[in-house]
């Protein structure tokens, strides 16, 4: 019972753990007993991944491209997302900067950089249309689109901050290629999006940056 009614989903019914980790019911259980994800409704957002208590699913890795990338003559730009600024509890934000530089990349730009420019352009449009829903989050932005389809004209059509730091930067710079680095798998799929590919080459998530700082034994 406890499993059912924790409003903090701190409990997964052990019988049923891969439906019950899905908060918007993406995944099945197939004729098999295999999971399986329906991608109409799946918004990305990582929960089968980090609820499977057999570690069974994972996330797709950008690191091999990264890693092409930083052995490149290109100009790689990191954006951190701004929560990187209590992810590394043992460093402080400084020497994790510092720590990035190391790895190869040319320059650190903060994403929340292009959060204030995305709430100055957010600001316009709010006046516009009186009724607005943010874009800064790929994994809410899905979710409105799957599962409220009749709200998707109030998503603000901003790019999201990431983006938008990152158009920035290519467009000031033709030598640059841009890799964020978040928390959030959703991310991972946004960057995959034909309207931000352009401008975002690859994303990691913050454990896949300790693991490049653990490959070239960056302290």
């Amino acid at each position: 019972a406890c499993a059912r009614v924790c409003p903090y989903s701190a409990i997964v019914d052990r019988k049923r753990p891969c439906e019950n980790a899905c908060k918007v019911k993406a995944i099945a259980v197939n004729e098999n007993k295999a999971a399986v994800i329906d991608n109409d409704k799946c918004t990305s957002c990582g929960a089968c991944v980090y609820r499977c208590p057999f570690g069974a699913g994972s996330d797709k890795s950008f690191i091999l491209d990264v890693i092409n990338l930083l052995k490149s003559d290109f100009r790689v730009y990191a954006l951190p997302a701004p929560s990187i600024a209590g992810q590394f509890t043992y460093a402080k934000p400084g020497q994790v900067m510092s720590g990035i530089k190391l790895l190869g990349f040319h320059k650190v730009v903060e994403v929340a950089l292009g959060a204030d420019i995305v709430a100055a352009s957010e600001g316009a449009e709010l006046a516009e249309k009186g009724f607005l829903t943010s874009s800064c989050c790929p994994g809410f932005v899905s979710y409105i689109e799957k599962a409220f389809p009749e709200l998707k004209p109030y998503i603000s059509h901003n790019l999201s901050p990431m983006a938008t730091i990152a158009r920035y930067l290519k467009e000031h710079d033709a030598t640059a290629k841009v890799v964020f680095i978040g928390p959030c798998t959703a991310k991972k799929a946004e960057v995959q999006k034909d309207t931000v590919k352009p401008w975002v080459d690859a994303a990691l998530t913050f454990e896949e940056l300790q693991a490049l700082f653990d490959s070239r034994e960056i302290d």
